[in-house]
């Protein structure tokens, strides 16, 4: 969560030097604690996903769930652009509800319930917990077993 804090950090720094972006800094607050929680369910799935895959693969393993979950997520362009069968999928993947999270806070968002967001962000971050509690209990009995 450093990192993320840091990696969000600049790129407020950078738009704020390079893109004119100008909020109030209670807004600016929200949203950096809001980007920094929300990288924690990525986290998790990245945590559990290197019980499984080991070490060398991990990088490219996340790269090839995260581009897609991406993409389904409306990320790179709005839902209604995207198919109506990625527009369903995209309910449950978390960049979608962080992204709805954060553009809620600039004022740019859907309107919906900020609770629901968080409580289907929580529940991918605590699977993910549970599947890298799983690998880990692995690892132990293999260890130690």
């Amino acid at each position: 969560m450093i990192f993320s804090a840091t990696v969000v950090l600049a790129l407020f720094a950078l738009g704020y030097a390079f893109g004119g972006v100008r909020m109030p800094p209670a807004q600016f607050a929200m949203l950096l604690g809001t980007l920094v929680a929300g990288s924690l369910p990525f986290s998790a799935m990245g945590l559990a996903l290197g019980y499984f895959v080991g070490p060398n693969s991990a990088p490219a393993t996340i790269n090839l769930i995260y581009l897609p979950m991406s993409a389904c997520s409306g990320l790179w362009m709005p839902l209604m652009f995207l198919p109506k069968v990625m527009q369903k999928i995209a309910l449950g993947m978390p960049a979608y509800h962080l992204s709805q999270l954060a553009l809620g806070i600039v004022g740019a968002g859907k309107h919906e319930s900020n609770a629901g967001h968080w409580e289907m962000l929580a529940a991918f971050t605590l699977i993910c917990l549970g599947v890298a509690r799983i690998g880990f209990q692995r690892d132990q009995d293999k260890m130690y077993g």
